[in-house]
């Protein structure tokens, strides 16, 4: 993970350098999220909505308008919910489940993806892009409600030792779009973009498993 992150800084770093020209923007892009396990114990028990708002940019590489660095700095709300059916017993927050429980997760991050966008030329003036790399999420809140009512709402990120979600996870991204050119330097953008989870996004207490959750977004903004 280490290795992970110190590849992401230098790429980002030299991609600074040697950009010679960039773009700005605004996304405010709604997404449902869900959760896949690693073990059939626990599932997936209802895609949630959320949304994704901040500053977009593009770093052209060398200039080329065809050839982007996408990234960007953003607040991503996810919500998931789970079905535990578990034979053992596990903790959040210090209270026991060990009967099938479903627990809804309300999550905050800062969002700041890495990724490849290559654009076409111009056509009737709409320009299509597809996108492909990575993105890194940082936890800043978390809550959690469970069926049975043992948990409403509350907080499970209280302190470094006790983070219930774990404070990073890395995601894999790819969509496409359009941008259309309103006049000017100004262009409305429109795409679909597809995360996976990478890492396990979850860390509860006597509970082995893997836990991810992937996402389905509609990318809507302008950019500049």
């Amino acid at each position: 993970m280490k290795k992970t992150n110190i590849l992401i800084v230098l790429l980002f770093a030299s991609t600074l350098l040697s950009a010679q020209s960039f773009r700005l923007g605004f996304q405010a892009s709604p997404h449902f999220s869900w959760l896949n396990s690693s073990t059939g114990d626990v599932v997936n028990d209802e895609v949630k909505a959320g949304i994704r708002y901040g500053l977009d940019a593009d770093l052209f590489i060398s200039g080329l308008p065809r050839y982007a660095i996408n990234t960007g700095l953003f607040v991503a709300n996810h919500s998931f919910k789970a079905l535990y059916q578990t034979e053992d017993e596990f903790y959040i927050n210090g209270i026991s489940f060990n009967d099938p429980v479903s627990i809804t997760y309300k999550t905050n991050y800062l969002e700041v993806p890495l990724n490849v966008k290559l654009r076409s030329d111009i056509f009737y003036r709409m320009t299509f892009y597809g996108q492909f790399g990575l993105s890194n999420l940082f936890n800043i809140s978390a809550s959690a409600k469970s069926s049975d009512n043992e948990l409403n709402g509350d907080a499970i990120n209280d302190g470094i030792n006790n983070r219930h979600i774990r404070f990073y996870n890395l995601c894999m991204i790819m969509g496409g779009g359009v941008e259309y050119d309103v006049g000017g330097n100004t262009a409305v953008n429109l795409g679909i973009q597809y995360s996976n989870g990478l890492t396990d996004v979850t860390d509860i207490d006597y509970l082995d498993e893997k836990s991810v959750f992937n996402s389905l977004r509609l990318v809507l903004g302008v950019m500049f």
